[in-house]
């Protein structure tokens, strides 16, 4: 009997040495977290313990981050606020298939993308209207909304049919 007592007593103890350390309270965080995070406020004790320290943390990087930075992020949140969202499901979609390919397809691809954005505004409008025609040409994949509203396409898809490395002088 006292044997299984210490032992329940032990594995009581354990779990407690264990356990993930508490959520900090709405009212413990810093004052200017508590800002950046305002939005939060009304669910924060719903929040499950770790969505809690993650938004902390992104709330306490944050304030880290020059003005400018925070100013560029703020105006890419907005934009994908404003987005419908289908167009968000699908960049997301897009996003989720980009992460899934091979490391040396998503180099490839945001090598092929730097040189894109090094070129100037005319060769890119070049470059994008001979992506037009090809997308148009062989189908370009399913996209439901017509058109290349999440900036994906049908570029790079590894299999040596085309992309924008292709489109950009065959480089791979």
């Amino acid at each position: 009997m006292k044997t299984s007592l210490a032992l329940l007593l032990l594995l009581a103890l354990s779990q407690t040495a264990w356990a993930e350390p508490p959520a900090t309270p709405w009212q413990a965080l810093k004052p200017e977290v508590q800002q950046v995070l305002g939005q939060f406020e009304q669910q924060w004790p719903t929040l499950a313990p770790q969505q809690r320290r993650q938004l902390k943390t992104l709330g306490e990087k944050w304030l880290t981050l020059p003005a400018e930075k925070r100013s560029a992020l703020w105006q890419r949140f907005q934009r994908w606020q404003a987005l419908a969202p289908t167009q968000r499901q699908s960049m997301q979609q897009a996003y989720d298939q980009f992460k899934s390919l091979p490391e040396s397809e998503r180099q490839r691809m945001m090598e092929s993308h730097r040189q894109f954005q090094g070129m100037n505004p005319e060769r890119q409008q070049q470059m994008m209207e001979r992506f037009r025609q090809f997308h148009d040409r062989t189908g370009g994949g399913h996209n439901p909304h017509g058109g290349m509203q999440n900036g994906m396409g049908s570029m790079g898809s590894g299999n040596g049919q085309g992309g924008m490395g292709n489109m950009m002088g065959g480089h791979r």
